[in-house]
């Protein structure tokens, strides 16, 4: 907002004589005649009071013609946010989830997306509901042309889908039709896939079914974990998503209906989905703890305590006489753990609340029985 010359740089911390308010967030103004209230609820818009609508430098003219709602809440929609606006297809409303308490104290964290939106001086929302009134209300005086989601968390309903003139795109990392669900680059990496990707889609009422704009691929490298994929994936979906955009400016984007008999699922990955079972071969031992780490992590036990494998690497078993969890052996170079077929030597491990550690920082601090085995 820009009052006297003076700019703000996010309708966040907007006041109107004297009268401060959480401007995009209530879309009120906790003094009743403040002239604040007779701006758009989103809290923007040429108000009689003399405020107008912050500017937010644009990178090029083209952004002008496609006006953009952004939706997205997990640290995944931040590259893409920024690959928008310095691509030119600058949001007029950043829209993510309330603050919410985090950790074991419970205490009250500004959403990641938040924090991205006022680095990148972009106005903001965070509707408890974003199919309330209010909120769509909200949207309808921006006269958006398309909405844009990345990993917002939120299934989104007909009145809110209709209301863009373009409907909704949605970035999703997976190659769809595989992989609809919240966690497909977990699922995918368990299942032993060497190859993933980005896919932009239209959203539908049915969960990730919708018609295909457009997809980018890439390898899936022999020693990567689902975090490190992640990092990747949120990069290309920024790339894909300017590319989908300027085929929609320009008019030229085609759909492609998915596959469904294709289809396959990727449900949420809760925390007993990483305990390892020992008596599976190596190279699924592997693609487990590739895929549960950093969160929820791989779990094992030993003796009473749990432990979480961090990493490690498939070695071949040349006599195959070992009880599966049961420790060939530890030292320096990793613990050497008997799985149903060939070895698995552990390379990193976390000790329940404790910190991620070296087998050799491991094997140094714990005296290990001889006949210790994970369970």
């Amino acid at each position: 907002m820009v009052r006297g010359g003076q700019p703000i740089r996010n309708a966040q911390n907007a006041s109107c004589n004297g009268h401060s308010r959480a401007v995009v967030t209530t879309g009120l103004c906790s003094a009743g005649g403040c002239p604040l209230a007779c701006l758009p609820r989103a809290g923007f818009g040429p108000c009689r009071s003399g405020w107008t609508r912050p500017e937010v430098n644009r990178q090029a003219d083209r952004s002008r013609t496609l006006r953009i709602v952004f939706f997205g809440s997990s640290d995944f929609a931040i590259p893409a946010l920024k690959a928008l606006k310095e691509g030119g297809f600058v949001p007029e409303l950043v829209v993510t989830k309330p603050d919410a308490p985090r950790g074991r104290g419970r205490k009250i964290y500004p959403a990641d997306v938040k924090l991205a939106a006022e680095d990148l001086e972009l106005p903001f929302a965070q509707p408890e509901d974003p199919h309330g009134d209010e909120f769509l209300q909200q949207l309808r005086d921006l006269k958006p042309d398309l909405g844009v989601v990345v990993s917002y968390g939120v299934v989104l309903k007909p009145e809110l889908l209709e209301l863009p003139a373009k409907g909704h795109i949605n970035a999703h990392a997976s190659l769809l039709p595989l992989y609809r669900g919240a966690a497909p680059i977990q699922h995918a990496l368990r299942d032993g896939h060497k190859e993933t990707g980005i896919t932009i889609m239209k959203i539908s009422q049915e969960l990730d079914a919708g018609d295909v704009l457009l997809m980018k691929k890439t390898p899936i490298e022999a020693t990567e974990n689902s975090g490190q994929l992640r990092t990747r994936l949120a990069e290309l979906a920024g790339t894909a998503l300017l590319e989908g955009l300027e085929q929609i400016r320009a008019g030229k984007d085609e759909y492609t209906p998915q596959d469904h008999k294709a289809a396959s699922r990727a449900p949420k990955v809760e925390k007993e989905h990483g305990v390892i079972d020992w008596q599976l071969p190596a190279v699924e031992i592997d693609l487990l703890v590739r895929a549960m780490t950093p969160k929820p992590g791989a779990q094992t036990r030993l003796g009473a305590k749990r432990f979480i494998v961090m990493e490690g690497t498939v070695e071949q078993d040349l006599y195959g006489m070992g009880i599966p969890g049961a420790l060939q052996s530890a030292g320096e170079e990793g613990i050497r753990v008997c799985t149903g077929k060939d070895l698995y030597r552990i390379t990193r491990i976390k000790p329940d609340n404790g910190r991620n550690m070296t087998a050799g920082e491991f094997v140094r601090g714990h005296q290990i029985a001889p006949d210790a085995r994970f369970g």
